[in-house]
């Protein structure tokens, strides 16, 4: 029988906890600062000296950082007085517990409080566990752009944390999960919160056909892997299937002009590409798409990674591997898929991205579609404009006559953070570029000053400018 908590049980004085921690000061800043600034990693690492240490005082906001953030148990007068209900407490010897963790999750301004099972220490890893918020989680919520938007679907829903981030920026919120304990967890997550959010139990689309959206994002089970057997990583399906299914499937649920925003994973076999691969899922679903290759891995790192992640022993390992063999994997690509519903022909592009990002690059979504159809027009009447947060950084070497200047490069300080070598005539012509005049008058000027005919100058220069439109250097 599963040791995990029933959620739905915890929904009817959710009020009553959410009343608690607001008297408590309870936010992401104040556990910070009273558990410490590292105390997710030492959770991670199930040591909880550090932090049972800084929560001794058994103030109300310590008793439920203890109760709600480590799963100690605490005495049923301490949480009595830090006003948890009788409802989530669960009796231990003469102390009490609560049967669920609560992760803050603060996240370009707004901060969401996400109800999760408790983690492998407490329970090891249920086939049916929902988890709390990972890496994963946040590097979808730091690519959704956060424009206002009418109707939002999170597809594979888990804890809710990304029906809880879209709430603020949608006037409804669609949450759908095969597991119905995601669905129990994601309804507990919109009690708690003070939100609403319709949670629905189904598989992939199931829940939502005939229905549009404007916006779509998907944490879906990617995990590449033989057999299904944890509800929140395998699908079940056949290597990277579930991945191109979505990329065919979720255009059909996307209004006109709408995105989607999703994490895949997609194999990279012995004798083919594997960013034709991905690329070939976009066939005929209508959408403009953009992957974003986060990650490429070697099976061997693959395997150990997620063997780890579920505390599985390693008795498997070989036989992960031996199925990678049989199809002739080389590596396993993961990163963040993008698409646009279109009435025109659609681009697909892929970009290797493996830089740190900003937090949240989520803007670039929709900036990427919006150059993309800038592109299409007559490059040489574009008005071109350096985005504002990008920096010209000049490298200089030591030489025995002093400094020499030996390159220049462009970084940008936001979004995805490209950086890239430019020469002298090139950095002056982005200095040129502030949207007043036209890309065919700037390089009337360059091709002047370098000795070059027009045609020369455009032969050299458009394909640069091109790319640096791509990503975002020169916008609009």
């Amino acid at each position: 029988m599963s040791a995990l908590p029933d959620p739905a049980a915890l929904v009817k004085d959710a009020p009553r906890v959410r009343e608690a921690l607001h008297r408590a000061g309870w936010s992401a800043e104040a556990l910070d600062e009273l558990l410490g600034a590292t105390y997710r990693t030492h959770l991670d690492r199930d040591e909880l000296a550090p932090v049972l240490r800084r929560t001794r005082g058994g103030s109300p906001l310590e008793v439920l950082a203890r109760l709600l953030v480590i799963g100690e148990p605490v005495s049923l007068d301490e949480a009595g007085r830090a006003g948890l209900p009788d409802s989530w407490l669960q009796p231990e010897g003469y102390d009490v517990r609560c049967p669920v963790r609560l992760q803050p999750v603060r996240h370009g301004g707004v901060e969401v409080q996400v109800p999760h099972d408790p983690g492998r220490a407490a329970t090891g890893v249920d086939p049916d566990q929902v988890l709390g918020v990972g890496a994963a989680s946040l590097t979808l919520a730091a690519a959704t752009p956060r424009d206002l938007v009418g109707r939002s679907l999170d597809l594979g829903a888990g804890a809710g944390v990304q029906a809880l981030l879209a709430e603020d920026h949608s006037s409804e919120v669609v949450a759908t999960d095969r597991n119905p304990r995601a669905v129990a967890h994601t309804r507990l997550a919109a009690a708690l919160n003070g939100v609403q959010i319709d949670a629905r139990e189904g598989d992939l689309l199931e829940p939502v056909a005939g229905e549009r959206f404007d916006l779509v994002v998907s944490n879906p089970p990617f995990v590449i892997a033989p057999g299904k057997r944890y509800v929140y990583r395998d699908a079940g399906l056949d290597a990277d299937d579930v991945c191109r299914r979505l990329l065919a499937e979720v255009p059909q649920v996307l209004a006109p002009g709408g995105h989607a925003v999703l994490l895949a994973n997609w194999l990279h076999l012995e004798g083919e590409d594997g960013d034709e691969r991905v690329l070939s899922w976009f066939e005929g679903n209508g959408c403009d798409g953009w992957v974003v290759q986060r990650e490429l891995a070697a099976p061997e790192d693959y395997v150990t990674a997620w063997l780890r992640d579920t505390d599985e022993t390693f008795e498997g390992y070989d036989a992960w591997l031996d199925w990678f063999a049989e199809r002739r994997v080389e590596a396993i690509a993961f990163g963040v898929v993008a698409l646009r519903r279109t009435e025109g022909t659609p681009t697909v592009s892929l970009d290797d991205v493996p830089q740190p990002t900003a937090a949240t690059w989520g803007e670039e979504v929709r900036a990427h579609f919006s150059r993309l159809d800038a592109l299409r027009q007559d490059p040489l009447a574009a008005r071109w404009r350096l985005r504002d947060d990008v920096r010209l950084h000049s490298v200089a070497e030591r030489t025995d006559g002093g400094w020499y200047a030996a390159g220049q490069r462009l970084q940008q300080e936001a979004g995805l953070r490209w950086s890239g070598g430019v020469d002298p005539y090139g950095a002056t012509l982005l200095a040129g570029c502030d949207g007043s005049r036209t890309v065919g008058e700037l390089l009337a000027v360059l091709a002047m000053s370098a000795g070059l005919s027009d045609g020369e100058a455009a032969e050299q220069v458009l394909p640069v400018l091109h790319r640096l439109v791509e990503q975002g250097f020169l916008v609009p």
